[in-house]
């Protein structure tokens, strides 16, 4: 079967280019300022809520919340709500025309509750009114008859954490039979015999706290009725075709009646994938109803419990190893904690399961994955997508079998890793591109890492210095999740100016730097030669979801096909023009086109798009790009489940004060294989950020719950997120280039991989400066908040 068009381009220009160093590139994996820097610095970018001031005649919704955590809705009264001053009208959930429904995976969410809720903000009733604060007042008024049922926080109360089997127990779903929403495993080997055999045996549990995303940007939506019966809405979200689908739902009306534009987006990292379905779905629905714009705005305090967070984890790992230092067995058992609605959780399980035996060679493996419901806010997508989880516990018990081996760390894991040629887990080879070894080599140097290692040891007094390394894998695009697919319009017009679209959202991860940085590269003319639009379901095409690390590889590659395209027509127009040998020795230097082997005799860019023009030649093309179909079977956990891996490493130094249990992260060194940069600057800064936000992750952000299921931590002032002043004196930042044959010139994805490994790396660490072997077993969980340290050191004695 021959490979489809795209394919082979993207193929070609990596066989053509992967030997090219960065400095024969003219814009690919060059420091260039990102197409909207200078605007943001000045303030100029339109967010949605900067919109609100230019609707005319709006309405404003608010979402009347439930204050039970789980209970039966025996009656609900909203005739006060309704004569309040200024309201024009509550809706309900029979005021539905479509399907009650915005769950993202399965269709477990009601828009509005009519049976029953499961979480402590379940949308009971929306009110309409001329402002938001008499809508605000009259929702006080909304009377609710609940009949009380019991509250689960923890999963270990739905299922038996040694078996996985479910429990009895008051359902949350109870219309599904089950609160266990998936379940993943891996079978691969004899693992029995191995851990038989096995010199050494590790095993320890392991806690993940819920996170955040802690976005700047608000929810926000706006809904505006067209006179042909249709809705226009400009919203907050990072999957505007996502939401196109699940308003269509709920509205019951055709996806061309729906047209979602996203402005800018301040912030997401997963989190405005799935809310931005809720809060336009809520206005269209109001604006549809009364043929006014309806407005929808979130408070920080309401944010905090509509938006979903990552899942919490438990699991209990067990690993088996040779004298020599060679991994002979995984075994794991692995509860996710979806909260009150799937959201993505059943892909985030799935990606989870994928990855819970970490980068290594390993011939043996017995894992289980659940996925339950419980009584909190929903858990959804968050950066990392469930491998930040497995990776914490894997590359603690790394740490733990070394020191039961007398191995360092940084040796056992060069032991053990995948190379060129090895297979994971699941029997996929891995036939090139494969950088891990080179990459621990590089931050092994860059780190100093074993002169430090030697000299924190010795160090003695109540402030010790630990440093801790830590390696992760992240599989690109969707994968088995479903169909992975991009594409892109590239519309060169008469002025030599380019018009760029493509669905993909930017909401400051700078991946559209990126697109431009590849298509200036096919083209020849520099980035500040394209205009981009803003995602509009009515003008660009559908790009697939920003999500999964898939930017660059997919829409790079989409990008990459529809340049190529456009060079090949202008190539054999400027050949004409200036009789070059052929068409291949064109050169396009922008605004200067001209022979390779006669660069005095030139013509402007302009000219030959002009003469494109007279000629009826199309400057116009749209670029198609399709992942290879995954492949995945659910009882062995074998197959192929990505089409490439993005490798790294980690090496963290901290600072630990016995007396107090703070930690302060000193430095950092990160070192990723990506394939080929190709935003160097926005690679850079995603290294940075995300070492920033696993740090948080690591040592300060926790969620918690009253017992009844009521957020306690709805601000930054409870909720600790890391500040500029926590932030390493240092962090080095590094790249492999290994290649990958179908990506845009041999580019992987960063996006997500730039959070695994920061927590266990940190946790290393820490566990390093404790020193006592027992005492870093119970560097177990995190955050390693200071008072949970502090208990740790006490608990071992390590103040004498």
């Amino acid at each position: 079967m021959s490979k489809p068009e795209y394919v082979e381009i993207v193929e070609s220009i990596f066989q053509k280019t992967k030997h090219v160093k960065t400095s024969e590139f003219k814009y690919v994996g060059k420091r260039i300022v990102r197409w909207d820097a200078i605007a943001k610095v000045k303030g100029s970018p339109v967010f949605t809520a900067d919109l609100f001031n230019l609707v005319k005649n709006p309405v404003f919704v608010y979402s009347v919340r439930s204050k039970y955590a789980h209970a039966r809705i025996k009656k609900l009264d909203v005739s006060d709500a309704e004569k309040y001053p200024g309201v024009i009208k509550v809706f309900t959930a029979r005021d539905i025309p479509g399907i009650n429904d915005v769950g993202y995976v399965i269709p477990d969410q009601p828009l509005i509750a009519e049976r029953k809720v499961r979480y402590i903000g379940d949308t009971l009733a929306l009110i309409v009114a001329e402002s938001l604060g008499n809508a605000w007042d009259a929702g006080e008024l909304v009377s609710v008859e609940y009949e009380p049922l019991p509250v689960y926080l923890d999963p270990l109360e739905i299922v038996d954490f040694e078996t996985l089997q479910e429990k009895p127990h008051e359902l949350i779903h109870d219309e599904r039979g089950t609160d266990i929403l998936t379940r993943y495993r891996i079978r691969v080997g004899n693992v029995e015999k191995a851990f038989r055999e096995a010199d050494v045996v590790v095993e320890n549990t392991y806690r993940t706290p819920g996170q955040d995303h802690a976005y700047l940007e608000p929810e926000a939506s706006i809904a505006i009725p067209e006179p042909d019966g249709s809705v226009t809405l400009y919203v907050k979200t990072q999957c505007p075709f996502d939401v196109r689908r699940a308003v269509s739902n709920v509205l019951g009306l055709p996806f061309s009646m729906v047209r979602v534009i996203a402005p800018a987006l301040g912030g997401g990292f997963g989190g405005a994938e799935d809310v931005g379905n809720e809060i336009a779905a809520k206005t269209a629905l109001v604006a549809l109803a009364l043929k006014r714009p309806a407005i929808l705005i979130h408070t920080k305090e309401e944010s905090s419990i509509a938006h979903t967070r990552r899942h919490p984890m438990i699991a209990h790992y067990r690993h088996a190893a040779s004298r020599d230092g060679r991994l002979l067995a995984v075994e794991a058992r692995v509860v996710l904690d979806t909260g009150a609605y799937a959201s993505l959780g059943p892909f985030v399980a799935w990606r989870a399961t994928v990855h819970s035996t970490g980068p290594y060679r390993v011939e043996n493996a017995k894992i289980d994955v659940v996925n339950v419901y419980t009584n909190k806010i929903p858990a959804g997508a968050f950066r990392g997508f469930g491998n930040p989880q497995v990776h914490f516990a894997i590359e603690r018990q790394m740490d733990l079998l070394a020191e039961e081996l007398g191995i360092d760390p940084v040796e056992f894991r060069l032991k053990n890793i995948l190379r060129n040629g090895d297979r994971t887990v699941h029997g996929q080879l891995l036939d090139h591109g494969v950088g891990l070894e080179e990459a621990i080599k590089r931050a092994v140097e860059l780190s100093n890492y074993y002169e430090k290692k030697k000299q924190y040891e010795s160090m003695t007094g109540t402030v010790r210095r630990g440093i801790g390394i830590a390696v992760m894998y992240h599989g690109n695009s969707i994968g088995a999740e479903g169909a992975d697919y991009s594409a892109v319009s590239i519309i060169i017009n008469r002025d030599g100016s380019i018009t760029f679209r493509s669905g993909t959202t930017d909401m400051g991860q700078g991946s559209l730097q990126s697109l431009l940085n590849i298509a200036s590269e096919i083209l020849g003319v520099p980035p500040s030669y394209f205009k981009v639009e803003m995602p509009d379901t009515a003008s660009v095409p559908d790009s697939g979801p920003t999500v999964a690390s898939r930017v660059t590889v997919m829409t790079g590659n989409a990008t990459l096909v529809a340049s190529y395209k456009l060079r090949q027509r202008l190539n054999t127009l400027a050949s004409e023009m200036l009789k070059c040998s052929s068409p291949g020795e064109v050169v396009i230097d922008a605004p200067r086109v001209y022979c390779r082997d006669s660069p005095e005799k030139y013509i402007t860019w302009r000219e030959l798009v002009e003469q494109a023009f007279w000629k009826g030649i199309p400057l116009q093309e749209y670029g198609y790009f399709r992942a290879p179909f995954a492949e995945w079977h659910d009882e062995t956990g074998t197959g192929q489940p990505y089409f490439t891996y993005t490798f790294g490493v980690i090496v963290s130094e901290v600072e630990v004060d016995l007396e107090t249990g703070i930690t302060r992260v000193v430095e950092a060194t990160t070192v990723y294989d990506i394939g080929r940069v190709i935003n160097r600057i926005g690679a850079e800064l995603h290294a940075i950020g995300g070492y920033i936000q696993g740090m948080g992750y690591a040592l300060t952000e926790e969620t918690y719950y009253t017992s009844d299921g009521k957020l306690l931590t709805p601000s930054y002032s409870t909720y600790h997120v890391p500040t500029t002043l926590d932030t390493p004196r240092k962090i080095n930042v590094d790249f492999v280039e290994a290649g990958f044959i179908r990506g845009p010139f041999g580019a992987k994805g960063l996006g997500e991989p730039s959070i695994v490994a920061i927590a266990p790396s940190i946790a290393n660490a820490v566990a390093h400066a404790l020193r006592e072997k027992q005492a870093k077993y119970d560097v177990n969980r995190i955050p390693l908040t200071p008072d949970y340290l502090y208990s740790v050191i006490k608990k071992h004695g390590l103040l004498k």
